[in-house]
């Protein structure tokens, strides 16, 4: 037995199911188009603006008072979920043990479109939120959690379609990304509400236009503040010319160790070929950059602590293992001292000498006593060919890097290919080259606006904060596929939000040159060897989003959780609900 339903004015005034030309004839469509509309404003379409037409249907179920069918939220759940494994179907083509993966990760991302759906729902129906409220900040609050929870997942969100309009994104550093997200699904809510005015008389026109005139204020002011805040940073600093080296060196995962050393060997000679010819071409360079893992080349760096014990499955003497120990650690050092010699001497034709530095992803593996440490590094090697300063990747990709309690359970990882489980590091860093301050991300620690933003903070109360960011990242993992494209719209975003230039050094793509304003100076295909010089000139530019991060996010979504324990207690406290129909605790 159905609740009989309490209809205020204000919630009638938010739902209307007989216009929008009848298209909300059923869940299924209306979500399919919705889908298929948002997908097509990603790569490899990307028809941005599609992204501000997307967020209208799905804004339509929400106006819709009952939504059509048996069982619609699950309607919604399959069609989000088959929508992400389509845009991040590149997770399984490196393994076909991925594929696994990216049904879970879909099908737990297609959770959130159906509490975007029934939180907004509830908001209008239960508390009486405008619709034009309710909305955006429902959507930037589940965009919030999907970027914190399960270690975070921070790629294509809403505002992210927009990557290439760089006069649109330029709010994102009052709130980060999340702004330009709020921003178009107002949008839509307000087009929404638009077309379906609960009073058609003369008297009432105002309800239909004042959604347009709010819409228009709102896009104005984005455009307007993006016109503002669009030129560069007009400080005198001095230049460094960056060299930005690509390879195309897809993943494949062999249990052969000696393939897999092969393939790593393989990768270090085209990166130092590359290279060879980067600083042949333009013997100014202050920096090269290689991507993530790429210099290991089979022989990664080693580090010990004065005592340490051998394996247990070995017949080392502590003696002999701590020799073995020292004698691949001055393998590496002479490799990176060849390096630096090799790679100024080709940058200096005439005989004078120059000092060019590199920075370069490795693994590092550091025994201490009893066990070994294995990081994700980026080292800044001299021209002396000495280590001056290390990085090591602080956050780690869930089943790509880590198992979770698979320190106290190793036998999990012998159920994945990526061997061991890397170490955390625990500091970000910042380093100094030609005068000019930068500080270094590995792979996708710039998909998380939240996680460089405290990189951020924490290297400017030590008064070490830089001018340009540097991400390296080893993309052969996905073929090729538009995930190169989605962790570039993040690398955009960081650099508007933070206001500093980011530099991005891609194996297998996108390499790029992207300035303070987010705009593309200059990038590579995917696939396509060879390499990005830019002459990056550091920023002291301030934002909002410096200062106060993901602020206004957080408030949405404490209004989502609010909202879910309040959904909660109807469910357990009341009786009479259907519980196979989440709406009816909207109501």
């Amino acid at each position: 037995m159905k609740r009989s339903r309490k209809s205020t004015g204000a919630n009638k005034a938010q739902r209307q199911p007989r216009d929008f030309r009848s298209a909300s004839s059923s869940t299924w469509v209306l979500a399919m188009i919705a889908s298929l509309l948002w997908w097509a404003a990603f790569p490899p379409l990307n028809l941005s603006l599609l992204g501000w037409v997307a967020p209208v249907i799905w804004v339509r179920l929400i106006q819709v008072e009952h939504l059509p069918g048996r069982r619609p939220y699950w309607t919604i759940w399959v069609i989000s979920a088959l929508f992400w494994g389509l845009l991040l179907e590149g997770v399984g083509r490196a393994y076909w043990a991925n594929y696994i993966g990216l049904a879970l990760l879909g099908s737990y991302l297609g959770v959130y479109q159906v509490l975007f759906v029934w939180l907004t729902r509830r908001a209008i129906e239960r508390w009486g939120v405008p619709l034009l409220i309710a909305a955006p900040a429902v959507w930037v609050g589940l965009e919030l959690a999907r970027a914190h929870l399960i270690t975070g997942f921070g790629m294509a969100m809403l505002g992210h379609t927009q990557y290439r309009i760089t006069w649109v994104i330029q709010v994102a550093d009052l709130f980060g990304a999340y702004t330009v997200s709020f921003v178009m699904v107002f949008a839509a809510a307000c087009f929404v509400q638009a077309m379906n005015p609960t009073d058609r008389t003369r008297a009432n026109r105002f309800q239909r236009w004042w959604p347009i005139a709010a819409v228009m204020f709102i896009l104005v002011c984005v455009f307007g503040y993006g016109e503002v805040r669009q030129p560069n940073d007009t400080t005198r600093q001095e230049t460094i010319k960056v060299a930005l080296v690509q390879g195309t060196n897809d993943t494949v995962f062999d249990t052969d160790i000696k393939a897999a050393t092969q393939q790593s060997v393989d990768a270090f000679t085209q990166y130092w070929r590359l290279t060879l010819d980067a600083c042949e071409q333009h013997p100014d360079l202050g920096l090269i950059v290689w991507p993530e893992s790429v210099f290991t080349g089979g022989l990664p760096e080693m580090l010990r602590q004065d005592s340490v014990i051998p394996p247990p499955d070995t017949d080392y003497t502590p003696e002999e293992f701590a020799e073995l120990i020292e004698q691949r650690s001055r393998a590496f050092h002479d490799k990176t001292r060849a390096a630096a010699a090799t790679f100024n001497d080709a940058a200096n034709p005439g005989g004078i000498r120059r000092d060019t530095y590199l920075l370069a992803g490795t693994d590092t593996i550091r025994f201490v006593e009893d066990r070994n440490q294995i990081y994700n590094s980026a080292l800044l090697i001299a021209p002396s060919g000495e280590v001056v300063s290390r990085y090591y990747k602080m956050h780690r990709v869930l089943l790509g890097e880590y198992v979770p309690f698979g320190d106290t359970f190793p036998a999990l990882y012998g159920l994945l290919p990526i061997g061991r489980g890397l170490t955390p590091g625990d500091t970000p860093v910042s380093f100094t080259v030609q005068g000019v301050r930068m500080s270094p991300s590995i792979c996708f620690e710039s998909t998380l606006p939240h996680f460089l933003r405290r990189q951020f903070a924490r290297l400017q109360r030590q008064g070490t904060a830089p001018g340009v960011l540097v991400n390296l990242t080893n993309d052969g993992w996905f073929w090729g596929s538009g995930i190169l494209d989605l962790q570039l719209a993040c690398a955009v975003f960081r650099a508007v939000e933070l206001r500093r230039p980011m530099l991005v050094a891609a194996n297998t793509g996108i390499t790029a040159w992207i300035d303070s304003t987010g705009e593309i100076r200059e990038e590579l295909p995917r696939r396509k060897e060879g390499f990005v010089v830019a002459d990056v000139r550091p920023s002291q530019q301030t934002s909002l989003y410096q200062r106060v991060g993901d602020l206004f996010a957080w408030i949405c979504l404490c209004g989502c959780i609010v909202l879910a324990f309040h959904a909660a207690w109807d469910r357990f406290a009341r009786k009479g609900i259907n519980p196979e129909d989440p709406a009816e605790t909207d109501s």
